[in-house]
Formats: C-alpha cells, sequence, structure tokens
C-alpha cells in the first residue's frame, strides 16, 4: 500500500509531455488522413470485442475514442497531419499503445495484441468470444445473449437489450456472462434492485469475478451503502490488485466517506496502474484540495484538461483552476 508521503510524490511528479515537433510532408488534396487497425486476444488470435480504443495527440490531449466492433476493427479518419499515440485497453489486459506519423503518410493500419495483465490472471469476461462461453449453454441462450449484448452496444436504445438477456439467464440460469451483463444493464437504468440480485448471482456462479464485485461496490457506493461496498471492492482487489478501475472505486469511496488518507493512496495506486486517465486526476485533484495542498491540486487539474481539453468535466474544471490561481502563486520555476 502506498503511503501518504509516496502518494503525494506519484501524484506531483505527473510531468507533462512535450511537443515532438516534425517537419510535415504535404499530403496530396483529396487524400483523406487516418488511422485504421485491429485488436485481437493473444490466445487463438480472436478478434477482440469492445476494446476501447483512445486516440491521443502526441504532445497531449484526447482526440478522439472508438470502441471495436464484432471483427475487432476500429477506425479514426479525416483527422490532422500530425504525430498520434493509439491505445487500446480492456479489463484484465495489458493496456497498449502506438505511435503513428501521419506527417510523412497519410494513413496507418495498426495492429494490437491483448495478453493478459498476469500469469493466471485472465480476464474472466471476454466481450464476443463465444469460444470462453460455458459449453452448458445451450443454443437459445447463446443467440438471446448475443441479441441483448448487441442492442447495448449500439447504445441508442439499452432497453432493448434486458429483455434478451432475461430470456438468456432464465433458459440457463448459470449463464455468467448473461448475468454479468443483465447486471451492469440493470445498474444503467437505474433499476438497482434488479442490478444488485443479478451481479450476486454472478458471484454464485464464480466468486472471484472481479468485474461483479467492482460494479458491486459501485452500485453500494452510489447508495452510500460504504460499509458493504468497501467490502465487494476490496475483495474484487484481492484477486486482481492491478485493477486500475478498483482501486479508483475504492478510492472514490473513501473520499466520500471524508477518509483523505485512504482516498489518496488508491488514487494514486491508479494513478500508477494507468496514468493517462484524465478523470483519475480530478480525483487526485480532490484529495488534494482537502489535504490544503492547492498548489499539487492545480496541477492535477491542468494534467486533467491536458489531457482531456474537450472532456466532459473540461469547463468546470476550468473554472476551478482559475480560482485556485487567483488565490495560489505560480510555482516557481
Amino acid at each position: 500500500m502506498v503511503n501518504r508521503r509516496s502518494l503525494f510524490l506519484v501524484l506531483v511528479l505527473g510531468a507533462a509531455i512535450t511537443p515532438l515537433l516534425a517537419q510535415d510532408v504535404p499530403i496530396p488534396k483529396g487524400m483523406k488522413i487516418g488511422i485504421q487497425g485491429e485488436v485481437r486476444y493473444a490466445q487463438g488470435g480472436r478478434p477482440a470485442e469492445n476494446v476501447l480504443v483512445r486516440l491521443e495527440a502526441f504532445s497531449g490531449g484526447l482526440v478522439d475514442q472508438v470502441r471495436t466492433d464484432r471483427t475487432g476493427k476500429f477506425s479514426f479518419l479525416d483527422i490532422g497531419q500530425a504525430i498520434y499515440r493509439v491505445t487500446a485497453s480492456i479489463v484484465g489486459f495489458r493496456t497498449v499503445t502506438q505511435e503513428v506519423n501521419l506527417t510523412t503518410t497519410p494513413n496507418e493500419h495498426l495492429i494490437f495484441t491483448l495478453v493478459p495483465d498476469k500469469a493466471g490472471q485472465e480476464n474472466r469476461i471476454v466481450p464476443g468470444a463465444d469460444s470462453i462461453i460455458d459449453t452448458k449453454v445451450p443454443k437459445e441462450a447463446r443467440d438471446e445473449y448475443e441479441k441483448g449484448r448487441t442492442a447495448l452496444l449500439n447504445g441508442t436504445e439499452p432497453a432493448k437489450g434486458i429483455p434478451h438477456l432475461e430470456s438468456a439467464v432464465k433458459i440457463y440460469p448459470d449463464f455468467l456472462q448473461a448475468q454479468l451483463l443483465l447486471g451492469t444493464a440493470y445498474f444503467d437504468m437505474h433499476q438497482m434492485d434488479k442490478a444488485e440480485s443479478a451481479l450476486k448471482r454472478v458471484l454464485e456462479i464464480d466468486p472471484k469475478t472481479t468485474q461483479a464485485l467492482f460494479a458491486l461496490g459501485e452500485l453500494y457506493r452510489t447508495g452510500k451503502r460504504y460499509p458493504e461496498a468497501e467490502k465487494a471492492l476490496q475483495q474484487g482487489l484481492q484477486w486482481n490488485d492491478a485493477s486500475w478501475q478498483g482501486h479508483l472505486a475504492l478510492g472514490r469511496l473513501y473520499l466520500d466517506t471524508g477518509n483523505i488518507a485512504k482516498a489518496g493512496a488508491e488514487i494514486g495506486r491508479a494513478l500508477q496502474l494507468k496514468p493517462d486517465n484524465p478523470e483519475t486526476y480530478l480525483f487526485a485533484g480532490n484529495v488534494l484540495l482537502k489535504a490544503n495542498r492547492a498548489e499539487e491540486a492545480l496541477q492535477m487539474f491542468e494534467q486533467y484538461l491536458h489531457l482531456a481539453p474537450k472532456g466532459q468535466y473540461a469547463d468546470e474544471t476550468q473554472k476551478i483552476v482559475e480560482k485556485i490561481k487567483k488565490v495560489v502563486p505560480e510555482t516557481k520555476k
């Protein structure tokens, strides 16, 4: 566990990326500039569906993000002539990054291979990987699961996916993937009682399913059931201590309950595991503000704006930065 002093060192030492200058090469008029690629799992080479792929400027800042389709493919089209970082990530697997220089070529095709975080720590739920679904699952249940999952991934009318998932678990109650997806769908629709029931059913099937434990922890936290939330999140981290999402969720819990030292340790750990997640810097800034370390908090908020200049909380964060700058002198270089 990171102690309080080392936490603040971790938070403060996050330096901005120095822009890389390159001599642009003119791209022929009318030629579209873009990046395309595919993501596959190392074991068996299966296409990796629903993997988050982020496009960032090399000098910093999120440009766009997409999720891979059923064939594991993604694309960023009509983007500028610049140098980029492309990152692919999904829970339970190592985040992979490639740099792409579009100042000398109009387009690139990338191939990402995902390997587990640790030996023996494979993600228990691999979206779209039918080969790992329990062979006892009847075809009718599989079909309903696929219909429900497709509806949820489309994102337009997620409520339409729930009946299919309900049908899948009715046909086969031990269908772990369907129960887990159903629980998260209920959560997104704010049907908390049903979400809790489905997630608990997942843990009856397999108590080591960390996604269910983390989801339950977040469900309990939002319902201010803090002791239960802490227990679920800590148990999930026992099975997968390398989960930055788990550490961040536990840090948010401690922040909610006013335990600043523990909140700082967990959020600091989340930053160590995934230093390119913008939202973590917001929580780190809040921790530092509550610890009366306004200058360090300012750095965290500015780092969020650096990583996500058009992010969901960018406007609000900019206002906070301006307020802090009025009462805190600039850090001397």
